[in-house]
């Protein structure tokens, strides 16, 4: 068979019994933070104008728009729900990076809604919507080029197996939705720090969606649409390919067990955990008081995307000097550090100028953090691998408070429990619709 085909073939055959208990564990933990981080960006400024947008298209009421009140039609659903999901930046995050639940997950909830599918219908679409978007990415890593933001390479074909398998597609079917989403590949780097980021994602899970809708109709694609010389690989990588990463050994290890994902911490991007926690180390452990920093100097492998002025709240998720500025100002580091509000409040603008990056950091990837004081003292702290990430894994409990939190900006006390409850026990959920009507509802800071 062709590489497509061998994905295609592998989607359609794996069932829920087939997934390793460590691998559905580790799915419900994603499935978890994903939708709370959902749920969070609802409510988000830029979720007022992309559901203000669903909304005012139409759409036959198949599908919840989290936190809106409203349904649209499971591909529109999948869009929404896909830009809540990444616009905090705070979703879990795999190896390479390539934001696999915001682009699989919205799709698979959209579809399992319409048609009532159960809770393991979901851990297993989810299973393998992450699966093949993180081998493709694996695959594809070396030859992305920077001006591409890797999940609207792969993103959409991720969100086709996931969609593909939620609709129970067969084969040739499921081949077709690959063939039809690799045609809707599209992204740019340059949009980070801005809102159209998040779209990236949501088009994702939206075109997965229509994918599996238009092959599951019987629409067709090209049957070898990733190996074809003018196909995906040709045409995105310039055939530069791990053809072995992509297909190799399938079914034998998960992504989501191995290499396993980053829990963030912090809704900021995962290349600034370490620096948010090694600023956070330098005040805690020194009982630091910002007015007596006189200038703090961050080490650490790389500049950063966005620079030492960032543009926005929203851009701030990018830039080392603004995140290590808020968590030595603050004490924390949360959803509301990174409002226009806080980005432009007299005490940043003034600590941002006595933040200086050295992008030269050791090889062991830690971040350092030097702070010298008003007194000519000089006070140090680091972080190597923060907590949350696959080397420093985060308890159930620890999970859970930043779950809450995300819940609690839309949902009441009592369906946040309520929620909790069903997801952590998904694979006893016989109605993802029970599920999604909780989660549809306007969110409580809305009504």
């Amino acid at each position: 068979m062709s590489a497509t085909q061998t994905l295609a073939q592998f989607i359609a055959d794996t069932e829920y019994e087939a997934l390793p208990v460590p691998v559905v564990e580790a799915a419900k933990i994603a499935i978890l933070d994903g939708v709370a981080n959902m749920v969070a960006g609802s409510v988000q400024e830029l979720a007022d104008i992309i559901g203000r947008y669903v909304r005012d298209s139409g759409g036959a009421p198949q599908a919840s728009v989290i936190g809106w009140g409203y349904k649209s039609n499971p591909p529109a659903a999948a869009f929404a729900n896909g830009v809540f999901g990444h616009c905090l930046d705070y979703e879990i995050q795999g190896f390479p990076p390539t934001h696999g639940t915001s682009s699989c997950l919205p799709a698979a909830l959209a579809l399992a809604e319409q048609h009532r599918a159960s809770g393991k219908s979901i851990i297993t679409a989810y299973a393998l919507g992450w699966e093949i978007q993180g081998r493709l990415r694996a695959a594809s890593a070396q030859a992305t080029a920077p001006g591409h933001h890797p999940p609207g390479l792969v993103g959409p074909l991720g969100g086709a197996a996931a969609a593909a398998k939620t609709l129970g597609l067969d084969g040739q079917q499921t081949l077709m939705a690959l063939g039809i989403a690799a045609s809707r590949t599209g992204g740019l780097t340059a949009n980070t720090g801005t809102m159209v980021k998040s779209t990236h994602p949501g088009n994702a899970a939206r075109m997965g969606a229509e994918s599996a809708i238009l092959a599951g109709m019987g629409y067709t694609a090209s049957d070898e649409v990733l190996e074809s010389p003018v196909g995906y690989a040709a045409a995105l990588f310039g055939g530069n390919f791990n053809w072995d990463a992509a297909t190799g050994h399938l079914g034998d290890s998960w992504r989501l067990t191995d290499p396993g994902f980053d829990i963030k911490r912090f809704p900021a991007q995962v290349y600034m955990q370490n620096v948010i926690e090694a600023a956070l180390n330098l005040r805690e452990e020194n009982g630091l008081d910002p007015e007596a920093i006189e200038q703090v100097t961050i080490q650490r492998q790389g500049r950063g995307h966005s620079g030492p002025v960032p543009r926005s709240g929203l851009d701030g998720k990018f830039s080392v000097e603004y995140c290590a500025a808020a968590a030595l100002l603050d004490g924390q580091v949360d959803i509301d550090t990174f409002t226009d509000e806080r980005r432009f409040a007299p005490d940043m603008e003034e600590m941002l100028g006595r933040i200086n990056v050295v992008p030269e950091g050791p090889e062991s990837g830690a971040t350092l953090s030097t702070a010298l004081l008003k007194n000519g003292s000089t006070v140090t702290a680091e972080c190597n691998a923060f907590r949350g990430s696959a080397k420093n894994p985060m308890s159930r409990d620890e999970r859970l408070v930043k779950v809450r939190d995300c819940f609690n900006r839309a949902l009441s006390d009592a369906d946040t429990e309520k929620v909790v409850e069903m997801m952590e026990n998904l694979e006893s959920v016989n109605d993802v619709a029970e599920l999604m009507g909780v989660l549809g509802q306007v969110a409580v800071s809305r009504d």
